[in-house]
């Protein structure tokens, strides 16, 4: 199949990757840059999805795409343009607590995992987190800790992807997509500054500007820009071995040896500029739960724009619009731990195959 895939960000770039790998024609088109917007901006903790906070079928979905994530760790090394992949390593991550009922809550969570040892739960004490890094604050009660969670760098594992797929023949335009074509309600191309690019199916990739690109078939999706803001830290101090994580917020030791603390959930349109507004704010989390930050240095402030729905669930369809054509965004906040299983899921709705994991409850119909 001739297949052209609308946006560069994680989504676009495994969906890209798993088509081609079965020897499919593919052409991604991006009008700025690969991983230039949320993708190449995220924080990258790949965490397990507490039990019950989430529906089941997100659940399922963030598994699945973490083991995606384990695999893919090993099929894009190499010494060629892969060798270092995304820098995926094991990496510990604690959800912290400051307060009695959100503690009994998180010991609720643990008990319900019991003797399950697939992400090594456990409920640690102020003593039991004060081994661990006496660094954190004597405000925090306790700690929901997952031994078994990862790291990435979302910028190197979207360049992989990509690199994999054109190895295996993908072609890039730099160029934005103006047009949707259809002809006898069924997708027949893009058009772009360059002209028509004929296609057999097209994938809308595009984050949260794919309601724009989507409304040319008559399609509305209720996917919005989130701005999410980032600082990067130059903190004293040996480095935090694990991620921590407490509301909203996180912070974690990235592999360029800066914490990374973090973040923000803005609606503020398609602005992506930072402001210290922001900055005051996160670092007024981040000293709370972590006091010897207060003598961190400010290395840079970061913003992007991430795809988020009003359910915080990802849009997965090749129903919503004339044959042919299939939808994949609003990652939101995760969208870079559901990125390879929504680029997998993705991949099979373009071509008729069975999906390797259940994505029925994503659909657009879900907003009717």
């Amino acid at each position: 199949m001739k297949i052209s895939i609308i946006g560069g960000g994680i989504a676009g770039c495994s969906t890209a990757y798993y088509l081609t790998k079965d020897g499919h024609d593919v052409t991604l088109f991006e009008r700025d840059s690969l991983a230039s917007h949320a993708s190449g901006f995220a924080q990258g903790g790949l965490k397990p999805v507490i039990r019950g906070t989430r529906e089941i079928e997100y659940q399922n979905l963030s598994d699945y795409s973490i083991g995606l994530h384990r695999d893919l760790a090993k099929q894009l090394t190499g010494d060629g343009l892969n060798g270092k992949y995304t820098n995926f390593r094991l990496k510990p991550s604690v959800m912290l607590v400051k307060e009695e009922s959100e503690a009994a809550e998180m010991i609720r969570v643990y008990e319900s995992y019991g003797g399950d040892t697939e992400f090594d739960v456990r409920w640690l004490d102020c003593g039991e987190l004060s081994h661990i890094d006496a660094r954190i604050s004597n405000d925090v009660i306790g700690g929901l800790y997952f031994g078994i969670s990862y790291e990435v760098d979302p910028y190197k594992l979207t360049l992989s992807l990509w690199q994999a797929a054109e190895e295996n023949g993908a072609k890039m335009v730099n160029r934005g997509v103006t047009e949707i074509t259809v002809s006898g309600g069924r997708v027949t191309g893009v058009v772009t500054d360059d002209g028509l690019t004929e296609a057999d199916a097209v994938v809308s990739a595009a984050g949260p500007w794919s309601a724009e690109i989507l409304a040319g078939v008559g399609i509305e999706i209720p996917v919005y820009p989130l701005k999410g803001q980032i600082l990067r830290l130059d903190a004293p101090g040996p480095p935090m071995k694990m991620s921590l994580w407490w509301d909203t917020d996180y912070a974690t030791t990235k592999d360029d040896g800066l914490m990374w603390v973090g973040t923000t959930e803005e609606e503020t349109h398609f602005d992506d500029r930072t402001n210290d507004e922001a900055r005051d704010l996160i670092i007024g989390s981040a000293v709370a739960m972590l006091p010897y930050l207060v003598d961190a240095e400010l290395v840079q402030q970061t913003a992007c724009l991430r795809p988020m729905t009003p359910d915080k669930m990802p849009i997965i369809d090749a129903e919503a619009g004339p044959d042919g054509l299939v939808i994949s965004t609003g990652g939101g906040r995760q969208g870079i731990a559901l990125g390879p299983g929504m680029g997998i899921a993705t991949a099979a709705l373009v071509t008729g195959a069975e999906s390797p994991v259940d994505v029925s409850g994503f659909t657009l119909g879900r907003f009717a």
